[in-house]
């Protein structure tokens, strides 16, 4: 599913997601897209993915069996400053990421009410921080949250 400017995307359920579920497209910097409730499992790379500006609101959502929740995308030949906020999502293992952005672009993550199911070990990471580019391929640069970028506290993160 493409979405080419603001849209919103209520109680979709992806149960073999594959690559990717929705990816945000278009040009606008005040466009938003909402995905309110739902879940997605089966993601072998990345549920949602981000190529345009703009912000995309995940909340109300499920995710299990994943590679990354959101991505902003690493390698797109035209980058865009993004926002993601993610709230009151549940995500169950197995899983990798929550989110990925591009922090040399700007981009920012906020995280609210996140419960990560069956993680003893945290091995998902909340928030990973990339050096996006527009060929080749992004390089990580940290994770974690910070005051700029990855806008949450561990007191938001609640393990079950």
């Amino acid at each position: 599913m493409h979405c080419l400017g603001t849209c919103t995307l209520l109680n979709v359920w992806w149960e073999d997601v594959g690559e990717d579920a929705a990816t945000f497209k278009g040009t606008s910097a005040s466009q938003t897209m909402t995905i309110d409730g739902g879940g997605a499992r089966k993601a072998s790379d990345k549920v949602f993915q981000h190529n345009g500006p703009g912000t995309m609101y995940i909340r109300n959502f499920q995710v299990n069996d994943f590679g990354k929740l959101y991505r902003s995308c690493g390698n797109c030949k035209t980058q865009y400053k993004r926002n993601v906020v993610v709230d009151n999502v549940t995500a169950t293992v197995p899983g990798k990421t929550l989110v990925g952005i591009n922090t040399n672009y700007g981009d920012t993550a906020k995280l609210t009410r996140i419960t990560i199911v069956g993680d003893s070990s945290r091995k998902i990471v909340p928030c990973e921080k990339y050096k996006g580019v527009t060929s080749g391929e992004p390089t990580k640069t940290g994770s974690g949250p910070d005051s700029t970028n990855c806008l949450y506290t561990t007191a938001n993160i609640t393990y079950q």
